[in-house]
């Protein structure tokens, strides 16, 4: 049903003929008396040897979540993957069951004798129970959630949850209440529902809304670490900032390495590094932002006859011996892109470039980059480095193509991370 909402068209039977033939090459793979294990193992080579699923991580992308389109394109994640899992079992009458762990679900072969638990996320790799238990620790009561074969409602209060998490993330907040609402009633003892609940009132600064609903995410499940950090944001937003301090604090004692805990209570303390001019705090975005960097591409490398103007997502081009448009020679042309770039914590960002021809790349009056020179046909390759209070940075790119190929590509990281920043995510621009 929810495909059908997604995708009008959706042809009910051929997806079935489908979930019918990857049964079917599961059912090929069993043996009379194989156990648990063997049926699992027969599961994964199915889904990821034969079938070619893989795992990607987009919890906002509702192509990775609907059975229609998960089972053409074979990406999913645990819930999407767990339904196609479940929906094979359903034809063979295997005794599949969802299983729910914080922010997670994998599945479980259990016939009441033999159980098994299978990891879809893992390639089909077998977990051992123990090891959830131990990472759960006392916050797995007796009445949680978490950890048992999951009813036929509290799988669809998944589904609700998550089809809800994507309208949030589409910007359809109507659409995202009816849908957790209806999670909600579902799957009431769901932790995940509550504290989506709550990062919706708090998009909309309903703040004893949006407090009520962290605080039953914390009763299901106080271990986590995320509704502790949103309860405080919006303690504070309330005007309790001891009670905010308290949960900023736990936050960061549970999760050492949890960034947005440590910045929030050194700013709350006090503590927080000045800003430059030009940046705002975290907490004071510029009004109207949108996704991307509002971009112009002139004619001349000189950034001053403006023939095409579009928002570009991030800065990872390869035009090669081409150009952005039609509009644009491809060879003699320049761009400049700006907006607003997010620091989410205080650190050394460096900016890796490859480029050819020409960069300049600033953060508010800071030049970071400074590569204005032709290179022929190679590109050059570098970096720059920029200490950033967390707030946000008006940002400005300067680019410029001579002759022959044409590219440019901006990575940055921060110190605090072993991993390169999703750029896209922290880029901005306000439409004029």
């Amino acid at each position: 049903g929810a495909a059908r909402i997604e995708h009008p068209d959706l042809d009910e039977p051929a997806l079935r003929a489908q979930v019918a033939a990857l049964a079917a090459q599961w059912e090929a793979r069993l043996r009379p008396g194989d156990d648990a294990r063997a049926r699992a193992a027969a599961l994964a080579a199915v889904l990821f040897e034969e079938a070619g699923f893989r795992t990607v991580d987009d919890l906002a992308d509702p192509e990775a979540l609907h059975l229609d389109s998960v089972l053409e394109t074979r990406r999913g994640y645990c819930l999407s993957l767990t339904l196609v899992a479940l929906a094979m079992a359903e034809r063979l009458r295997e005794p599949l069951h969802a299983v729910a762990a914080p922010n997670h679900v994998f599945v479980r072969w259990d016939d009441g004798r033999d159980a098994v638990d299978v990891e879809l996320t893992r390639g089909g790799a077998l977990a051992d129970p123990a090891d959830w238990r131990e990472r759960l620790g006392d916050f797995l009561h007796d009445d949680s959630l978490y950890l048992r074969n999951l009813t036929g409602d509290e799988l669809a209060g998944l589904l609700h949850h998550n089809l809800g998490f994507v309208e949030l993330s589409r910007g359809r907040p109507g659409r995202a209440l009816a849908e957790l609402t209806r999670a909600g009633e579902l799957a009431p003892t769901l932790p995940e529902v509550h504290r989506t609940l709550g990062v919706l009132h708090g998009e909309a600064k309903r703040w004893d809304a949006a407090v009520e609903a962290f605080e039953r995410a914390l009763e299901l499940y106080p271990g986590d670490v995320d509704a502790l950090v949103n309860l405080a944001l919006c303690l504070h937003a309330r005007g309790d900032a001891e009670a905010a301090l308290e949960h900023a604090e736990l936050a960061l004692l549970l999760d050492p390495g949890r960034d947005r805990a440590a910045m929030l209570l050194a700013e709350w303390r006090g503590e927080s590094e000045p800003l430059p001019p030009g940046a705002r705090a975290l907490d004071d975005p510029p009004e109207g932002l949108r996704p991307g960097l509002a971009a112009e591409y002139f004619v001349g490398t000189d950034l001053k006859s403006a023939t095409l103007r579009r928002v570009d997502p991030t800065l990872d081009f390869d035009w090669r011996r081409s150009s952005p448009s039609r509009s644009v020679p491809p060879d003699g042309f320049s761009a400049r892109w700006t907006g607003w770039f997010k620091a989410p914590v205080s650190g050394t960002y460096t900016f890796f470039i490859v480029v050819n021809d020409g960069l300049r790349l600033r953060l508010g009056e800071e030049l970071v980059v400074d590569h204005w020179t032709s290179n022929g046909y190679s590109s050059w390759t570098g970096a720059g480095d920029a200490h950033l209070a967390a707030g946000w940075y008006p940002i400005t790119a300067e680019y410029f193509e001579k002759r022959d190929t044409a590219r440019l590509v901006v990575v940055a990281g921060v110190d605090s991370s072993e991993y390169p920043l999703e750029l896209a995510q922290h880029l901005f621009h306000v439409p004029r």
